[in-house]
């Protein structure tokens, strides 16, 4: 009779098993803990995050969808490649990381990028004959280089800042053992299910919030008004009103614009109207709207331009009258503009 011997089936161990569940312990009690700070902490602002004010720059110059592919999708695929290409253990893939990694450092400062390349050639040099040392030294470097690249992103607190950096060092633990014991697929997987759940609902915000666009169209000029989530620093400084532009594209209150647009036709009616003042309030005294401006006709309509925002219900205007010393001027002393317009 014949034996045949029944070899067992073993499966491939799992090298740093730790850093699963200390990456996913860090996710989770950061996440609690940055939730709590945040809804306890008045001086956080969510909607002001550097992150978020750059979706919105992106979102405003490409489009929503194309913002969210590249948000949830595109990014999540460079950085996995920038920063966990080295997780299947060979040396070259190793070397294009470190490039890589020390080229997102750059953002972060010089020295940051220098040491990151210093680091990465002594790690590739020392352990080059010890493949599972050379993969635990570039995980470690890795999500360190991953979480200090994300700095740009947090708020300025202190607090905020450092849970969020450690909030990333734990999610480099985790993806960085997803892509050693199976394949940078993984990873990517699951950075991309992580930026989802940001730009997604994100996307459908700003989507709903582009269906109340305001546009008032006459033989005088054509208005856009579109609200505006959050204040982009970026757009307020590319983008001003310029009255004597036959297009123009402004970003801050219907009140401040109308100002604006006032002020320059007080100033275009003479010296004796030097002693008129315009006073304006706008809502909680924040930014909410981008304009789109296009005059149609010369001289430009700003006084039309009012009336039209006034009458569609963008601003109120309060005048007090007072003597002039020329009756074709306007009869006015003081004149105070209260934005309406609250999407």
């Amino acid at each position: 009779m014949e034996i045949v011997e029944n070899k067992a089936t073993t499966s491939k161990p799992r090298l740093f098993r730790w850093a699963l569940w200390w990456g996913l312990g860090i996710v989770m009690i950061c996440i609690v803990i940055l939730i709590v700070y945040a809804i306890t902490n008045p001086t956080i602002d969510e909607a002001n995050r550097p992150m978020t004010t750059y979706f919105y720059a992106l979102m405003y110059r490409f489009g929503i969808w194309p913002t969210v592919l590249y948000i949830g999708l595109i990014g999540p695929v460079i950085e996995e490649v920038s920063f966990r290409i080295w997780g299947n253990g060979k040396l070259w893939t190793g070397i294009v990381s470190v490039i890589l990694m020390s080229v997102w450092s750059i953002a972060i400062g010089w020295w940051v990028a220098l040491l990151t390349i210093l680091g990465g050639t002594m790690i590739l040099t020392v352990f080059n004959d010890d493949k599972r040392k050379r993969l635990f030294a570039l995980m470690l470097l890795s999500s360190v280089v991953f979480a200090l690249a994300h700095l740009g992103n947090y708020s300025g607190d202190w607090f905020d800042t450092l849970g969020g950096v450690v909030h990333k060092l734990g999610s480099g633990l985790l993806a960085s053992y997803l892509v050693i014991n199976h394949n940078i697929l993984w990873s990517m997987g699951l950075h991309i299910f992580n930026n989802s759940l940001l730009a997604i609902p994100m996307g459908l915000a700003i989507g709903q919030a582009n269906n109340e666009v305001v546009i008032i169209d006459n033989e005088n000029f054509r208005l856009e008004v579109r609200p505006v989530l959050v204040h982009n620093d970026t757009i307020d400084q590319e983008n001003r009103f310029y009255p004597d532009s036959d297009t123009n594209y402004y970003f801050g209150s219907t009140a401040s614009l109308a100002q604006q647009a006032l002020s320059y036709e007080i100033a275009h009616q003479g010296d004796d109207a030097t002693g008129d003042t315009i006073n304006f309030v706008t809502e909680n005294g924040y930014p909410k709207c981008s304009f789109t401006i296009v005059y149609k006709t010369k001289p430009f309509d700003h006084h039309g331009l009012t009336t039209a925002m006034e009458k569609n219900g963008l601003i109120k205007i309060d005048t007090m009258f007072g003597p002039t010393a020329d009756s074709t001027h306007r009869q006015m002393k003081t004149l105070t503009i209260k934005s309406t317009y609250n999407p």
